[in-house]
């Protein structure tokens, strides 16, 4: 076993991860054809994390079914997103009872995305922890990148600051800038129109922030840029969409709820709850994977 590194903090987007599950363990079936992919996939995601990291400072953010301030903002945010899938759905409530077996603390916040949650958290961890990890495929949590807090991908790849400029072209705390201007599909933010990923970047490379942009309009023309002298302008029609889709994509880093004000320890698996689930459902590889692994190993010695 990997020994455990004290100064670690593992953030896990549990949203994201609810969705990769339910993706690619789609036709994933129990005796009485009852959907358990998205647990199954959980699962998976799970002992990898403890077989690697062997963490104690963990945390699964989920986000919560009420509506968040970024609605109220713009009734279009997510618009275009379809409803979440019944087979997922049906799955959730024993995905989040899973992971309290397992002893994960598990945290949500009405009013607000796991993002901004995750986003609280690694700047109040980051000060005093070596590493945060957190675990999450959203291109918006790369802006919380800095020296302490790193990204783990869906392929286990881990993203720092080199890996964000290569693959947008800007540094970490650019990024709600860069997706306020070129906008976000998938989150339905409009952007400025007819301004473009590379005149983005180019634009960044120059100004620090958007506020500093529309302090210097008329600087825009000097950038070696094509059609530059119709920047100014174009900001300028779009100063509204331009701050609104930053409200957007921003990620707030200063949420105050008492909530946060826990510690996120591993706490005590109720190892017997954890097989009884993997009996009913007739996973025996995946019990097997576990009381073969390391980590779990010294867990059932205390808890059995």
């Amino acid at each position: 076993m990997k020994k455990y590194k004290k100064n670690l903090l593992i953030i896990v987007d549990g949203t994201n991860y609810l969705y990769r599950s339910y993706f690619a363990f789609k036709n994933f079936k129990n005796k009485k054809e009852e959907p358990i992919g998205v647990i199954y996939g959980t699962l998976i995601m799970l002992k990898k994390i403890f077989n690697k990291y062997n963490p104690k400072k963990i945390i699964i953010v989920f986000d919560h079914k009420k509506k968040t301030f970024r609605n109220k903002i713009y009734k279009k945010y997510k618009s275009n997103r379809q409803n979440i899938p019944l087979d997922l759905k049906k799955q959730i409530k024993n995905v989040k009872k899973i992971i309290k077996y397992i002893g994960i603390p598990i945290l949500k916040i009405p009013g607000f995305e796991a993002d901004d949650i995750i986003g609280t958290l690694s700047k109040r961890y980051f000060k005093y922890i070596k590493k945060i990890l957190i675990l999450t495929n959203d291109k918006d949590m790369t802006q919380l990148i800095n020296k302490n807090v790193k990204i783990l991908d869906n392929n286990s790849k881990i993203i720092g600051k080199k890996e964000v400029i290569k693959k947008y072209g800007v540094k970490p705390k650019l990024i709600k800038y860069f997706l306020a201007i070129v906008g976000d599909r998938s989150d339905n933010i409009p952007g400025i129109p007819g301004i473009g990923i590379k005149t983005t970047q180019k634009i960044l490379k120059k100004f620090k922030s958007l506020k500093d942009i529309y302090k210097n309009l008329k600087k825009l023309k000097f950038l070696n840029i094509r059609n530059s002298i119709k920047l100014k302008n174009i900001f300028k029609k779009n100063k509204k969409i331009a701050f609104l889709s930053y409200s957007l994509t921003k990620i707030k880093t200063n949420i105050k709820n008492k909530k946060l004000n826990k510690k996120f320890k591993l706490k005590k698996p109720k190892c017997k709850k954890i097989f009884k689930y993997f009996k009913k459902n007739n996973l025996k590889k995946l019990k097997q994977s576990f009381k073969n692994s390391n980590w779990f190993k010294k867990l059932l010695k205390k808890n059995i």
